[in-house]
């Protein structure tokens, strides 16, 4: 009589052993798979809240200690007086995504060196940053304005969006650095500004807001 060990496995056996290493193989890399989307929606997720934090923290001290020369419901420009003695022209707006499958955009703070009246460029100095690639302002429905006014800090109503708050007149006021723009609300009247800011997460969009009452006017 043989003995067992003497002949390793048999074709039955060796059969349940693959089989046995099918699966272990299927679930390993069923395991691997979900880690690693749970790890590529975690990113996701982390960096749009941390453009909506550092976002809504950023832009809300710039707006507070400025000046508005133009302001729009995606797009505001302001007058900047900088540490140094030197003046910026800023513009925070919001632009679409040149994909048109995808249904985010950009968050953008473009600025130039000026004059002290924030009418013409003074300097060389001009950057342009994409503080979101997450934002979905003008992919919601309707829109999600980036920016909402009232005439004082302690209003209660928003500014109308037909004249005489808002013009429906073509603004030419800052053309030396963004060109004509469209009619905007009138900046001498508005004291408080709402920012608003809406970002793409992995579960849908979420949206941030905060009042911003101006110190300059």
């Amino acid at each position: 009589m043989r003995k067992r060990n003497d002949v390793g496995l048999t074709l039955t056996e060796m059969v349940i052993v693959l089989a046995l290493l099918g699966v272990t193989i299927t679930a390993v890399f069923t395991t691997v798979q979900v880690l690693s989307l749970s790890a590529r929606s975690t990113t996701t997720n982390s960096t749009a809240a941390n453009d909506l934090s550092f976002t809504m923290e950023l832009l809300s001290k710039q707006i507070m200690g400025s000046r508005l020369l133009y302001a729009s419901d995606q797009r505001i420009v302001l007058l900047a007086s900088m540490d140094d003695g030197s003046y910026q022209v800023q513009s925070i707006y919001t632009t679409p995504s040149v994909d048109p499958s995808a249904a985010v955009g950009q968050l953008v703070w473009e600025r130039w060196s000026s004059d002290a009246s924030g009418t013409a460029p003074a300097g060389s100095t001009h950057t342009l940053w994409a503080m979101s690639e997450n934002n979905t302002n003008l992919y919601t429905s309707p829109e999600t304005p980036l920016f909402e006014f009232y005439k004082a800090a302690s209003d209660s109503s928003l500014m109308a969006t037909t004249p005489p708050d808002k013009s429906s007149s073509p603004d030419a006021s800052v053309a030396a650095f963004v060109g004509t723009l469209p009619g905007g609300y009138s900046v001498t009247a508005i004291g408080r500004v709402r920012l608003r800011v809406s970002s793409r997460f992995t579960e849908g969009v979420r949206d941030n807001s905060r009042d911003i009452v101006l110190r300059i006017r």
